[in-house]
Order: structure tokens, then C-alpha cells, then sequence
């Protein structure tokens, strides 16, 4: 997916359908739950959520057009503004090749033993980096 340099395939299933048979709006926050913690698994070697330093401090979705059943999609993700202890990361949603939403989520490091802010460790910051639009 031009633009995001790591996305993940999604299953559309019976029960992401709402009334009007088309995906509902809240499944879509799950999806991009899918492609986060995915991506944290191949790039940054996490194996649980206890390896997972950060917490969403904000989550933001546009919807474009509906998902439907069978429709084959695909969730793009890429950072942006990386900062002292926070970083966001975009997706981009498509269902059958076409541009279908947008989100973004911000994401805050914290100390697992106090929930405090701390500093993107300099290994998650060279890591995130690569993973922007323009690396």
C-alpha cells in the first residue's frame, strides 16, 4: 500500500455487520488494533502485552466509504511525529483496493510500574522512524 510501509490483511466476518450489512463503525478501531499489535510482533519482537511500553492516549477515525461482507481488506500503517514520549501512528483502510478510511492513534510511553510517562527509548524511536512516510 503505497505511503504505509507495513499493512496486514483483515478478515471482514459475520458479526462486524451492522443493520444496514456493512461493517460497523466501531469494528474498524479493532482493525487497526490488529495491524498495531501485528506490527509490533514482526518489526519490534513483541510477544505479549506486557512487551507493548505505550498506552493510546487518542484514537481518531474518518470513515470514507462502506466494508461490506466479502469485500478483501487491507490496514496500512506508518508513524508520524515521533516526540519526547509520545508517537502517532496512521492508517489507511481499503476494501477492494479502494480507500475505504483513515485513523490515526496516539500512543504515549509509559513506565509499566507507575503507568507514568518516560521517554520513546532510543530503540523504538530508530524503529518508528523507518516506519514514516517519507523514511
Amino acid at each position: 500500500m503505497e505511503g504505509y510501509p507495513f499493512s496486514v490483511p483483515i478478515q471482514v466476518r459475520w458479526r462486524d455487520l451492522d443493520a444496514f450489512e456493512h461493517v460497523n463503525n466501531a469494528v474498524y478501531a479493532s482493525w487497526i488494533e490488529v495491524a498495531r499489535a501485528e506490527l509490533w510482533r514482526q518489526r519490534f519482537g513483541g510477544r505479549g502485552a506486557r512487551d507493548i511500553p505505550f498506552v493510546i492516549a487518542r484514537l481518531e477515525i474518518d470513515f470514507r466509504r462502506p466494508v461490506a461482507l466479502y469485500d478483501e481488506v487491507r490496514v496500512g500503517l506508518r508513524a508520524a511525529d515521533v516526540r519526547a514520549t509520545s508517537f502517532a501512528f496512521e492508517y489507511r483502510v481499503e476494501a477492494g483496493g479502494r480507500h475505504a478510511a483513515d485513523a490515526r492513534t496516539v500512543q504515549v510511553c509509559v513506565r509499566p510500574d507507575s503507568g507514568r510517562p518516560v521517554r520513546v527509548p532510543g530503540d523504538l524511536r530508530r524503529g518508528l522512524e523507518s516506519l514514516t512516510a517519507d523514511p
